[in-house]
């Protein structure tokens, strides 16, 4: 099996979730928390906490229609110019699932109806207990970010908005139009066990 030199492992199914960072030593969220900060210093708390809650509920909350997401994918790489450096990497906290950047599937690397199946197979419903277990989750995140980066642009109303988003049972929220702005991400989340499938039958990325 191949190895990739930017991948940094860490992702899948939201239903079996694993209360992993409740179980890990203090310092390892620190330093999770600290590689999130370094990989996008320009990034707002709600960018950071899309990140976050992406590598612990997976991308159910893109996939409502399968056509229909798959739509949006081939409009999405028919528009995007500009693109991330990375291919993909694994999201905190615990590698269950990762950001595959869609540029492979637009350079012809992984081929689109490929791609779009194992995405709509990384999608996993949302139970309540997921939900109750990322709000007893994220006040943990928060607080190391708080110690790391407590100076990030409008930390306050972003806290705040997510903590209004929460006290509702809703989790999803969208990339700052500063981190769009900056960063151009053209990406989906899939799990790791279909990005080892797909791995395992291309040999191009």
């Amino acid at each position: 099996m191949k190895t990739h030199n930017r991948i940094a492992l860490f992702i899948l199914p939201a239903v079996l979730m694993i209360p992993s960072c409740e179980d890990k030593p203090h310092s390892s969220l620190s330093a999770i928390v600290k590689a999130e900060l370094d990989r996008y210093p320009g990034q707002r708390l709600v960018d950071i906490y899309k990140t976050c809650f992406q590598g612990f509920f997976g991308p159910a909350h893109f996939i409502t229609d399968a056509n229909q997401a798959a739509q949006f994918i081939k409009q999405e790489i028919t528009e995007a110019n500009e693109f991330e450096d990375y291919d993909f990497y694994s999201l905190p906290t615990d590698g269950k699932f990762v950001r595959i950047n869609l540029k492979l599937i637009k350079q012809g690397k992984i081929p689109f109806d490929d791609f779009t199946t194992a995405f709509v197979k990384s999608a996993k419903p949302v139970s309540e207990n997921d939900i109750k277990n990322w709000k007893k989750l994220w006040p943990k995140i928060l607080s190391e970010i708080e110690k790391q980066k407590p100076d990030m642009p409008n930390f306050q109303q972003d806290k705040a908005f997510i903590e209004n988003l929460l006290a509702k049972d809703e989790y999803v929220v969208h990339h700052s139009n500063e981190f769009i702005k900056k960063y151009h991400p053209h990406y989906r989340v899939l799990s790791a066990e279909q990005l080892k499938s797909l791995r395992e039958t291309s040999d191009k990325f």
